[in-house]
């Protein structure tokens, strides 16, 4: 986390990268808020790119759905994974040249877009047609031969790009195997790994979306609610992050997350774009005690204490991890990664804030919570 100078987060930026699933919608309904802030950010002047690792839908479906919930998007505010991944060859290979696509519609429709002629498997079953590369992305419409002609293919060595390396895919039944898991068996098989993936946290998703903002980097804001991809992406490609709390990630999740990338800001719902940022200071001369406005957040006997009756929930989240955090890096420095119970006694004192994310996602106003004397 950083200084944003006490001043609403967008005067920082000049246009941003938005996550969909999470941070604008959550199944067919819209993220209360979200439509509404992200109004006021084309309002000010800004523009919005949304970046998904979504490969198999077509941009023109996403703004469809967006505009439908009523969040602004034009088509080509959309950049999937699938697009970053024909951009990739496209730089590599001669204009027309033949990629196979494996994939959903979006896969396919990238690939003619990038200048480069899309070839379905079913079309290169045959052992004498060739193709110059392949580019895979999830199809919920593929099929046992559909992975077996591309494994022909990528064991022959041509360039294989993964649209993103997703194990899982969430449904509403749980978590059915992802892209990633499909570009495992292909590799497993033809006894390679894939050139490149291109899709978060791997910066070529970003850079596309960064570009087609047409943005400086360190004028551009990347928003997501997973860590793993949407905020460590956005840190391996430069690029700044609000992480909004709206997601499937929790503060005792960043805690846990020793290895990626923490978030520049932290906000419990896109409207926090729009508001004054207060960001979370040591107290000086104190035993490690931490500020972020009316909030204050301490340890004392083995528990997280939050005090402060009037602040609001974000702030006292940002306190408590600024703490958390601090005490976790101390304990990396010293010995290479925080011992396994030490670090899961960290993650245990983060569930207060955890118990604080429903009053901080909701954006009906602005305000405060009971943060007065919780403790773990």
């Amino acid at each position: 986390m950083t200084d944003a100078g006490g001043r609403p987060l967008l005067d920082c930026y000049d246009g941003v990268v938005c996550d969909l699933d999470g941070v604008v919608y959550r199944g067919d309904g819209a993220v209360p808020g979200a439509p509404e802030a992200l109004s006021d950010v084309v309002a000010s002047g800004r523009r919005i790119v949304y970046a998904t690792n979504n490969a198999s839908r077509m941009p023109s479906d996403i703004a469809d759905q967006l505009r439908g919930l009523g969040a602004p998007c034009e088509v080509d505010d959309v950049v999937t994974s699938a697009q970053a991944g024909a951009a990739h060859l496209a730089q590599q290979l001669s204009p027309g040249v033949r990629v196979l696509a494996v994939g959903g519609p979006g896969t396919t429709a990238a690939i003619t877009e990038a200048g480069l002629t899309a070839v379905a498997p079913s079309d290169a079953a045959d052992h004498d047609v060739t193709v110059d590369a392949v580019l895979q992305g999830l199809g919920r419409q593929l099929t046992v031969t559909d992975f077996e002609v591309a494994t022909r293919h990528v064991a022959r060595g041509v360039p294989w790009v993964a649209s993103n390396g997703d194990a899982t895919l969430p449904l509403e039944w749980g978590d059915a195997p992802g892209n990633g898991a499909y570009v495992a068996l292909v590799g497993r098989a033809a006894r390679r790994e894939p050139d490149a993936v291109v899709g978060k946290p791997h910066p070529p998703l970003y850079e596309l979306a960064a570009d087609r903002l047409g943005t400086d980097r360190s004028r551009t804001l990347a928003v997501g609610d997973r860590l793993d991809t949407d905020i460590d992406g956005a840190g391996r490609t430069g690029i700044d992050s609000a992480w909004v709390l709206t997601g499937v990630d929790a503060p005792s999740d960043l805690v846990r997350a020793v290895s990626t990338t923490p978030p520049t800001y932290v906000i419990g719902h896109l409207g926090e774009l729009h508001q004054r940022y207060v960001d979370p200071v040591r107290v000086d001369g104190s035993d490690g005690t931490w500020r972020c406005g009316p909030v204050t957040a301490r340890v004392q006997d083995d528990a997280l204490v939050l005090e402060g009756e009037d602040g609001h929930p974000s702030e006292a989240i940002r306190a408590g991890l600024a703490l958390l955090l601090e005490r976790r890096n101390a304990a990396t420095q010293a010995h290479a990664s925080p011992e396994g119970e030490a670090l899961e006694r960290l993650v245990t004192l983060a569930s207060v804030l955890d118990a604080l994310v429903p009053a901080a996602t909701d954006p009906s106003d602005r305000a405060t919570g009971d943060t007065s004397d919780r403790r773990t």
